[in-house]
């Protein structure tokens, strides 16, 4: 085999393996859950209405982010063996999203020369509440960089957090 074709192919390869990767180390996630509450005992949940990506963030509109958001916590939670109702769910889904694109952030060089540049963020606040007592029995935060990205990349940041977000449930 000649050395061109080997490189051609050892090239073709590592594209393959890092296309489907996206940059997610700016993704912050934290998570708390109730010592009370044993959350493998909890088969149903309802995701309230309300919860959503907030109206007033000005987000390109070339992806449904509310539509987005709850498709992806309902595959998570399917994979936890949890299933949606209309009815008396053992527990509540409630999230919101916002985005500040007007965040800055201050970036130091090498030399400690300080620059300030605008860096648009964005959060996701997720609890899962005990339908029959209230409480919050999951909670769990995203935040990470807006970036301007292909939906397909967007879409995949967005599931890696939800996906990173309920975890530990």
């Amino acid at each position: 085999m000649s050395k061109l074709l080997k490189i051609t192919l050892v090239g073709l390869l590592i594209a393959g393996f890092t296309s489907g990767c996206v940059k997610t180390d700016d993704i912050k996630v934290a998570a708390l859950k109730s010592e009370k509450a044993n959350l493998a005992g909890y088969k149903t949940y309802q995701i309230l209405d309300e919860s959503g990506f907030d109206k007033d963030t000005q987000l390109k509109a070339d992806i449904d982010v509310n539509a987005e958001l709850r498709q992806t916590v309902n595959a998570e939670l399917a994979k936890k063996a949890k299933v949606p109702v209309i009815k008396d769910p053992d527990f509540y889904v409630a999230y919101m999203g916002a985005a500040d694109m007007d965040a800055i952030k201050e970036k130091v060089d090498e030399k400690g020369k300080a620059t300030i540049e605008n860096v648009p963020t964005a959060g996701i606040l997720l609890a899962l509440i005990d339908a029959n007592t209230g409480e919050i029995i999951y909670l769990s935060s995203a935040e990470g960089d807006v970036k301007n990205l292909p939906i397909e990349e967007k879409r995949k940041r967005l599931n890696y957090a939800i996906k990173e977000m309920l975890g530990n449930m």
